[in-house]
């Protein structure tokens, strides 16, 4: 179990569309937490705060500069509570990896002094996407990745990709299932092994 982890802050560099996905996300898997005792809102303050800033950014489309205005200071708004949760979820989590991971917040964890980002899977700008990353490995000649459903009966049977850079996006999975992700470097002269699973509840 790893210790020294904490939420990832990308998604206050994420565009409309993933960003409204990214908290959808949040808002599904956080507040199911049971150790989230006292969250900083309630599930309806932050799910209005979402909607807001959807239909404020669907207004802003037509190029009005006062529904701009008001897009991106739904956006800023959104994007304050979104940090405020991050640093809860941290607080209350302790550097607990998986407790993170189930929040639905990106995790970001370190290896010593190095700074290294671990294997993370999140959900993409789009419903049945999903975006996994992981840390180069500098004598790789590729990756391999698989993916399944996390449901018995179906534990045993993945899908596999070829990936040869550090990260692959996946598209068609079910929306509302479960999946289970892993990864391996593929050397010159032998493979390596699967990966811890890291879970996901895929919109």
């Amino acid at each position: 179990m790893k210790n020294n982890a904490r939420v990832k802050l990308d998604f206050m560099g994420f565009k409309k569309g993933e960003l409204i996905m990214f908290c959808m996300y949040v808002s599904l898997l956080l507040f199911a937490c049971t150790f989230m005792i006292t969250p900083p809102f309630t599930k309806v303050e932050f799910d209005a705060a979402i909607k807001d800033y959807q239909s404020k950014a669907v207004a802003a489309m037509g190029k009005d500069p006062a529904k701009i205005k008001l897009k991106d200071a739904a956006e800023a708004e959104l994007k304050k509570m979104a940090r405020m949760l991050s640093s809860y979820v941290d607080m209350m989590c302790y550097g607990n990896y998986d407790e993170i991971n189930q929040t639905g917040f990106t995790v970001y964890s370190q290896d010593g002094h190095s700074g290294q980002i671990e294997f993370t899977v999140r959900q993409g700008i789009t419903s049945g996407q999903v975006i996994a990353e992981w840390p180069k490995d500098q004598n790789n000649h590729g990756y391999m990745f698989r993916y399944s459903i996390n449901e018995d009966g179906l534990r045993d049977v993945f899908t596999e990709v070829n990936a040869g850079t550090t990260g692959c996006t996946i598209n068609g999975l079910s929306p509302l299932k479960e999946y289970m992700f892993s990864y391996y470097v593929v050397y010159s002269d032998y493979i390596g092994e699967y990966c811890d699973p890291v879970f996901l509840t895929v919109l």
